[in-house]
């Protein structure tokens, strides 16, 4: 069964998408603020590291319980962020994001609803750049980030925490443009 292409931003959109959360974050008020600014660091982590929104936020059981845990301090190294339990139960490393300082990692565990932060994104989508995405697509410009720079395949593969390599060959065909040039400098 062949996969669709995922919808992608490029890092012109991220930014705006960026920019504007913080605009807002910046005319708030106090209780709105710490929310926006969760929202700006779970978008960054997404965005740059390539996690999925249970991996940030966590994910619980219908008893409560928790399935995932949500990212906490302890995970946090000098480069890297260490990704416990996440989907299938597995562990990986991803790339700790430069924009994630000290200040952000001492908001952790961040406390936000999935949905909100899931509705916020759609909604900002919608405003800012008129196209109608999803938290995943922050992740889904993760990976096609990477394959746009050249990253091998199964580095991209190892980051993003996918057990088939052809889950992450999807990234290959996420930039139409490039790969149409590619074919052209070929021949």
């Amino acid at each position: 069964m062949a996969k669709k292409l995922p919808k992608i931003i490029n890092q012109e959109e991220f930014e705006k998408l960026f920019d504007a959360t913080r605009r807002l974050r910046d005319k708030a008020l106090p209780k709105s603020k710490r929310k926006l600014n969760q929202y700006m660091i779970a978008m960054i982590l997404a965005a740059e590291g390539g996690m999925r929104i249970s991996e940030i936020v966590g994910y619980k059981n219908k008893d409560g319980s928790w399935k995932i845990q949500p990212l906490n301090k302890s995970q946090i190294e000098d480069a890297s962020i260490r990704v416990i339990g996440g989907k299938g139960k597995k562990d990986r490393i991803v790339p700790k994001p430069k924009r994630f300082n000290a200040t952000a990692v001492k908001e952790l565990p961040l406390f936000i609803q999935r949905r909100s932060l899931q509705r916020f994104i759609t909604a900002l989508g919608n405003q800012v750049l008129g196209k109608q995405i999803t938290f995943h697509t922050l992740r889904h410009y993760f990976g096609s980030h990477l394959a746009g720079n050249n990253r091998p395949l199964h580095e991209i593969q190892m980051l993003m925490g996918h057990s088939r390599l052809d889950t992450t060959g999807i990234y290959l065909h996420a930039n139409p443009k490039q790969a149409v040039e590619g074919a052209r400098e070929a021949f």
